[in-house]
């Protein structure tokens, strides 16, 4: 008998290749598609419960309540990463509750009714409604529960590739691969180290053939984000999951955010490599890397802890994450809606109030400041494989996001005592070998292409349905 799982596949790239397992059922399928591709999918795939994420609040308003207290207990962390998520999105504080309770509700009737086995997400964990909530219920239920983790993007013959990792959700662990009997492809480093550089090699008719990579070449870099408010104003649409925003915002933060980057640019400096200093990159903001992943996600607190603890004639030198001004990117517009609540003036003037801090500019090369740098440090971000491929000290904040954070010589962060010690080490001369570098890619990454069908197949069959996490994870 199959057995029954949640399949949280945005994307749908790996949709296929999972309903076509004997081994598994996908009873419920969260997918995040328009009406006209949600009825293609429909057509394609006989699965009974077929959610949007979108529409998930209004799926499940349409369900009978049945909670009580020591539900609502047992979930507080998940009802604060869920209002933390639609904050993004709306300040209605109490639409924004209701729709919590009401998918509470739902999944944990759902997980019964349904007999479900696992659930399995592809990608990142934003700790919504329809990704971080599933997992919780999950995890509390003693049901399996499994994400096939983004964790870099890279370029192979200039095609776009991603490596990913399993992070066991239950234990917080993540799951070692043995590649030929799991039909994946390993993964080599290199093709994934400073891969914004390595996009301009990729021909220029080749990055054009989307409409995105049209509109890039060609017109001012925010008109694709001015076309999407245009159309949800038009078409009186300006909903997102379930709740609703102002069209108008998007058109105004695109002001806004353009107001941002010339404050940045006025108050940033050229790259100096003249004094010691440590490197922290900033995470792009709102992301979900650091939205319900993260133990510690405030930037300004890590800031001020490296601020502190640095020798007094070293550098801190921040850098703003390269797409967070960034206009033309897909998606854009979600994070246009609520930029005004996590880039503001007050945000970078409270990182200048330290006299040991110093803002790049955004132009910088980050490979020559990390080159140089005597650490560097961040919560989980693509720095990681670069300082580690260059043997420079890296500080993780986030070490339990990555399988970067299991290489013996990376310096974990979990007290406040722990980076005056990871600070003190580097101080000290440490110099990292990584020697289990190789290993650790070897063992827990495995690469997809990004515009071909992939095969995961084995792969969930062996999740679902032979994973012991007491005999493989770490």
């Amino acid at each position: 008998m199959k057995k029954n799982i949640v399949l949280i596949d945005l994307d749908m790239m790996l949709l296929k290749s999972i309903y076509e397992s004997k081994k598994v059922n996908i009873e419920f399928l969260i997918i995040d598609a328009d009406d006209s591709k949600l009825a293609e999918i429909k057509e394609l795939y006989d699965i009974e419960n077929i959610i949007t994420r979108v529409e998930l609040s209004r799926y499940v308003e349409k369900e009978s309540n049945n909670i009580d207290y020591d539900i609502i207990e047992k979930f507080k962390a998940s009802q604060l990463n869920s209002e933390h998520f639609d904050a993004r999105f709306s300040s209605d504080a109490n639409l924004i509750q209701y729709n919590y309770f009401n998918a509470l509700s739902f999944w944990v009737d759902a997980f019964i009714k349904n007999n479900i086995s696992t659930v399995l997400l592809v990608g990142k964990t934003h700790g919504s409604n329809f990704d971080g909530l599933i997992l919780d219920v999950a995890k509390i239920s003693g049901v399996s529960a499994y994400i096939l983790d983004f964790n870099m993007r890279g370029y192979v013959d200039s095609e776009s590739v991603n490596s990913y990792s399993v992070l066991n959700y239950n234990s917080n662990s993540f799951v070692s691969l043995i590649h030929n009997d799991l039909n994946l492809t390993p993964v080599d480093i290199n093709n994934y180290l400073f891969y914004p550089d390595k996009i301009n090699v990729i021909p220029r008719r080749k990055r054009i053939k989307s409409f995105l990579g049209l509109v890039n070449s060609f017109l001012p870099s925010w008109t694709y984000a001015a076309i999407i408010a245009l159309q949800h104003i038009i078409y009186k649409s300006p909903y997102s999951h379930g709740l609703y925003y102002k069209p108008t915002s998007i058109l105004k933060n695109m002001f806004y955010i353009r107001r941002m980057k010339r404050f940045y640019d006025s108050i940033s400096v050229k790259f100096d490599a003249s004094k010691k200093y440590i490197f922290y990159a900033l995470h792009f903001d709102p992301e979900a890397n650091t939205m319900s992943r993260a133990r510690l996600s405030n930037q300004l607190l890590i800031i001020k802890q490296l601020s502190q603890n640095i020798p007094k004639d070293w550098v801190l030198y921040i850098k703003e994450h390269p797409d967070q001004f960034n206009l033309n990117k897909s998606g854009a517009w979600y994070f246009l809606i609520s930029i005004h609540k996590y880039r503001t003036k007050a945000f970078y003037r409270e990182i200048l109030k330290f006299n040991n801090v110093k803002l790049l500019k955004i132009n910088t090369n980050s490979q020559d400041v990390i080159r140089t740098a005597e650490g560097v440090s961040t919560i989980v971000g693509s720095v990681t494989p670069e300082a580690l491929s260059l043997k420079k000290p890296l500080i993780l904040f986030g070490h339990q996001a990555t399988p970067f954070g299991l290489c013996k010589d990376v310096l974990k962060v979990t007290s406040s005592e722990q980076c005056r010690e990871s600070i003190k080490k580097i101080e000290s001369g440490f110099v990292p070998s990584y020697l289990d570098l190789n290993k650790i890619v070897d063992s827990y990454f495995f690469e997809l292409k990004v515009l071909l069908p992939s095969d995961v197949r084995v792969l969930v069959d062996y999740l679902v349905c032979d994973y012991s996490s007491d005999k493989f994870d770490i």
